[in-house]
């Protein structure tokens, strides 16, 4: 949390997004909408956000000239929700910082979601959010805005469920980008190193190896997907369809440990895949 003090008084903020409440992220996120589709720029988003963290009525910058230098010379103490960098004609380039793995919209106008870090997410939608993940990267390079916001509600539909499912309206755009960053943000949690699950830190990169080559294909059994047939195949959680049914971190965290000769219940897994193996040779 940051202090900010102005007009006599000391108010205390979030410091960075994992600080936020739900109500706050919306705001930030909406903020952050509008800056993407140039509406407001990179400093209006900064005025605004620390307006509307501050509890104020308008924009900061609209009171007197007192407030606003005492405001001004704190902006710095927002650095925490935005990335800086430096464009190629020197130009600074400011962005919003939206990734975490806490679901700050796990319930939104009728729709409820996973939660944290992707849990009660099944192993299935994982990999079908992964494929869809990948097909939206290919949709932006070819700026098929139209394939974008279908496989963004898509994506939504995986990781959430509305109250009544035989009347679902349609997603809520808001919904839908928060879903897609929510997702992304996990899934750069896994690549990027160890994630800690029940106090133990697991690293999954071993499962993904050949994930890091651009041209493989999303269906091409490797990494996540290909792990779907091989845990079938051992029958600990049972054919494919139950893995699909399986949540997603129950299935990736024995299946880590089978990877690194566990004991326990994960002992049991490497055996039956060894099992297998042998009876192939044979």
């Amino acid at each position: 949390m940051e202090k900010f003090t102005y007009n006599s008084k000391t108010v205390e903020v979030p410091s960075c997004l994992d600080e936020v409440s739900g109500e706050q992220y919306r705001q930030f996120l909406i903020l952050a909408v509008l800056m993407n589709r140039g509406t407001i720029s990179p400093g209006q988003f900064r005025v605004k956000w620390l307006s509307y963290l501050l509890g104020m009525k308008a924009d900061y910058t609209m009171y007197r000239r007192e407030i606003i230098r005492e405001l001004d010379g704190q902006l710095e103490k927002l650095d925490g929700f935005f990335s800086y960098t430096t464009g190629k004609e020197g130009e600074r380039i400011v962005t919003p910082i939206l990734k975490t793995g806490r679901n700050l919209m796990q319930d939104f106008g009728g729709w409820h979601g996973v939660g944290d870090m992707l849990n009660g997410l099944t192993f299935g939608n994982f990999c079908d959010c992964l494929d869809l993940l990948q097909q939206s990267k290919q949709a932006a390079a070819e700026k098929d805005e139209s394939t974008i916001n279908e496989i963004f509600q898509d994506i939504t539909l995986k990781l959430y469920r509305y109250k009544d499912p035989e009347k679902i309206p349609a997603v809520p755009s808001l919904l839908a980008i928060h879903a897609v960053n929510f997702f992304s943000a996990v899934w750069e949690m896994v690549l990027s190193g160890p994630v800690y699950i029940g106090g133990e830190a697991i690293d999954f990169r071993i499962l993904f190896q050949k994930l890091a080559s651009e041209d493989r294909k999303a269906d091409d059994k490797t990494g996540w997907t290909g792990i779907v047939f091989e845990v079938a195949a051992s029958g600990v959680f049972g054919n494919k369809k139950e893995v699909d049914d399986t949540p997603f971190w129950d299935v990736s965290v024995s299946y880590t440990h089978l990877r690194a000769h566990e004991t326990g219940r994960n002992l049991v897994c490497r055996l039956l895949l060894e099992k297998k193996k042998k009876e192939k040779k044979k």
